[in-house]
């Protein structure tokens, strides 16, 4: 049997193995990191549920931006006329953004599994771990089959069964899948964006990636660790700073 047929029914049998079965999907990647197919289907599954979830997202902006965006100071010094006419060029390139944000998905993906490994570099040389950048991008890009694919999926169909037009905000957009948001309903746009990072496909995620540098690259369990949880806090770092720079 060819190297590439095997390293295809390889990364094929990963994207199965790191939901039901991640130990072998590790040890596997150990000896073969490969991530093609992994890419191909967490891009494929991102953008599935970025389109489901795009109709929740229009609604709620345009129920929310105008009100928005009238508060900024460029605008409310503006005379009316003019501030109707900003407003509305305004949210005609929000729209065209929200409608054109799947093309970024392979993009996010791809740039997501580098730094990850480069953190997860860092890791390997502080635990003395035999990683190489190719080993943790492979795992990157398998768990992200779970991180972002099925996140977003998920996220998506639950979106469709509620309905658009029961979204009224971006933040319940963003907090539709169950996460520490819940345990503060009244918290500001920074905070619910800060805590909607911790989701139940975050958190699994990131403790697939903690066991997986062990696994792929034998580092120690605590700077495994260590390098999982600063990711996920890095990236709950980064939502709530989108979330102040939208106001």
């Amino acid at each position: 049997m060819s190297p590439g047929i095997t390293d295809r029914r390889g990364g094929l049998a990963n994207i199965a193995d790191i939901i039901i079965a991640p130990a072998t999907a590790f040890d596997r990647l150990r000896a073969a990191p490969t991530w093609g197919w992994a890419f191909l289907v967490a891009t494929l599954l991102g953008i599935a549920g970025t389109l489901m979830i795009l109709p929740a997202v229009m609604h709620a902006a345009d129920l929310t931006m105008p009100a928005t965006m009238a508060a900024t100071p460029q605008i409310a010094k503006l005379p009316p006329s003019q501030q109707a006419r900003a407003i509305a060029n305004a949210m005609k390139f929000a729209r065209i953004g929200f409608q054109l944000s799947w093309l970024f998905i392979p993009i996010g993906v791809l740039l997501t599994g580098a730094v990850q490994a480069v953190i997860m570099l860092i890791a390997n040389a502080a635990g003395h771990g035999d990683g190489t950048f190719k080993k943790f991008f492979a795992l990157s890009q398998n768990v992200s089959v779970i991180g972002l694919g099925l996140a977003s999926l998920v996220a998506g169909l639950i979106v469709t069964m509620r309905g658009a037009n029961s979204f009224e905000t971006l933040s319940s957009v963003r907090g539709v899948t169950p996460s520490l948001a819940l345990l503060a309903p009244g918290a500001s746009a920074v905070t619910n964006a800060f805590l909607s990072a911790f989701n139940v496909f975050t958190i699994w995620a990131t403790v697939l990636l903690a066991i997986g540098m062990t696994g792929v690259a034998h580092i120690p369990r605590i700077p495994a660790w260590v390098a999982a949880i600063g990711m996920l806090l890095g990236t709950a770092a980064l939502a709530a700073f989108g979330a102040a720079r939208n106001g």
